[in-house]
């Protein structure tokens, strides 16, 4: 039963993030290389879900579990007028705006991407490679999905 709360959360994500932004590929869950994501299929999202998951204990009988994923964004900036920084903070932007608290998520100060989780956040640093150099754009986001 735990594992089908886990797909359920993981889907509800991945939907949150699909309408964050028009990517032309994904949100996806299985990462692919570079090489296998040609400029044209980007702005592409995929969700790494290789990251950590963690239990904690409070005095209860019931663990909250921690599922560390990140979404890996590829961008194209390999036209010289296109400047991958202002994509990547548009992505960002866009993700800011998705993960937003609203209605009863903003009375209870969580986001439960409609009650599938306990509380999702953007948690941790982004790796931001703005392609300057080869004009392959790259975000990396960590999310924290806190199951009950």
């Amino acid at each position: 039963m735990t594992a089908a709360r886990r797909e359920i959360a993981i889907e509800a994500l991945k939907s949150l993030v699909s309408g964050a932004y028009p990517w032309k590929t994904g949100p996806a869950r299985r990462l692919k290389l570079w090489s296998d994501v040609p400029a044209t299929s980007r702005p592409a999202c995929f969700m790494f879900e290789g990251g950590q998951e963690t239990y904690s204990w409070n005095e209860g009988a019931t663990p909250k579990r921690a599922i560390d994923l990140k979404l890996f964004v590829y961008l194209n900036a390999k036209d010289p007028a296109v400047i991958g920084a202002t994509l990547i903070n548009d992505v960002m932007d866009a993700l800011d705006d998705a993960f937003a608290l609203s209605g009863a998520d903003l009375a209870m100060g969580r986001n439960t991407l409609g009650g599938a989780v306990h509380h999702c956040r953007i948690d941790g640093k982004t790796l931001k490679d703005p392609g300057d150099l080869d004009g392959d754009a790259l975000l990396i986001v960590p999310v924290k999905l806190i199951l009950p």
